[in-house]
């Protein structure tokens, strides 16, 4: 796999919380702040809304050319996703690169926090691994952060 776009993606119980907060009261901010896009080697990685950030990072990835602790969150203005979801992209190359010894690893899934807290991931569908056993092998994922707010009209 060199190209991945999330499908299945599992939002933080934490996260929701916050956005459901927000109806409450105006936010001072943004509400992903100082998140991370991070990548799993966990063969058996199954994220639920009550998925720890600790949890998750005793699995991270960690082949030569991985950035430890992930990369920069940068999200997308609001964007349709389908027909009735809205959401935010999130975008990341990751690559292997030389190293002596070389590490490899087969990668699972995705997820991003905020330092703290899970805010969305997805184990790959279908079960597919990002095979990074050489140099120049990559990932272009493209990671979605899903709200279902689209409504039919009568």
């Amino acid at each position: 796999m060199t190209n991945y776009v999330a499908q299945s993606v599992t939002l933080g119980q934490t996260f929701v919380n916050t956005i459901l907060d927000a109806l409450l009261t105006r936010p001072a901010g943004a509400l992903i702040v100082t998140g991370k896009l991070r990548l799993s080697k966990d063969p058996s990685l199954v994220i639920t809304p009550q998925s720890t950030r600790a949890a998750l990072a005793a699995n991270e990835a960690d082949y030569s050319g991985y950035t430890a602790g992930g990369i920069a969150a940068v999200v997308s203005a609001p964007v349709n996703l389908s027909n009735n979801a809205h959401g935010v992209l999130v975008q990341g190359l990751f690559e292997a690169t030389t190293a002596t010894p070389f590490v490899s690893a087969n990668v699972t899934g995705w997820w991003i926090d905020d330092g703290t807290n899970l805010i969305a991931g997805e184990r790959f569908s279908g079960n597919q691994i990002a095979a990074f056993a050489a140099v120049g092998a990559y990932l272009s994922l493209t990671a979605m952060v899903p709200l279902q707010l689209i409504q039919g009209t009568i």
